[in-house]
């Protein structure tokens, strides 16, 4: 599953994904609330997530995925260092496996390194086994249970 807002980016990752024989893209929708209502029903065996969504941010809708339907998550961010280092840690923290960097177009220098980097990251994390997340201190102390 794929959940980007930008169609142009939406399309481009669906393009990416679907040209790797060992995907299926079961769907792509631009808002976290469409892909909660959809997780349940398409049961996704990794989910590609945009941090900035409209609405629910992408932070907010993989703690709840990972408290509600635990699937594997492959944040896919606009600049993974520096500036963004803050997000990326964030995403871990709610629940995201790892945070690789949004392609640029197909005719950008780092297109296909990048393009790669994310089949390769959606494969190895689609197989790694994610349990139920649950906050059980209050939301200012983070503490979280396994």
């Amino acid at each position: 599953m794929i959940v980007e807002d930008s169609l142009v980016v939406r399309e481009l990752l669906k393009h990416i994904v679907a040209r790797d024989p060992r995907f299926r893209v079961v769907a792509a929708v631009a808002s976290a609330e469409e892909a909660l209502t959809e997780i349940p029903r398409l049961q996704p065996d990794v989910i590609s997530m945009d941090i900035r969504l409209p609405g629910m941010d992408g932070l907010e809708a993989t703690a709840r995925i990972m408290a509600d339907h635990p699937t594997p998550i492959v944040v896919i961010a606009d600049a993974v260092e520096d500036a963004s280092l803050r997000i990326s840690m964030n995403a871990l923290r709610a629940g995201a496996l790892t945070v690789v960097e949004k392609p640029a177009g197909p005719a950008n220098a780092s297109y296909e390194r990048l393009a790669d980097t994310i089949c390769t990251q959606l494969y190895i994390m689609s197989s790694v086994p994610v349990i139920r997340r649950r906050n059980i201190g209050g939301a200012a102390d983070g503490i979280v249970f396994f």
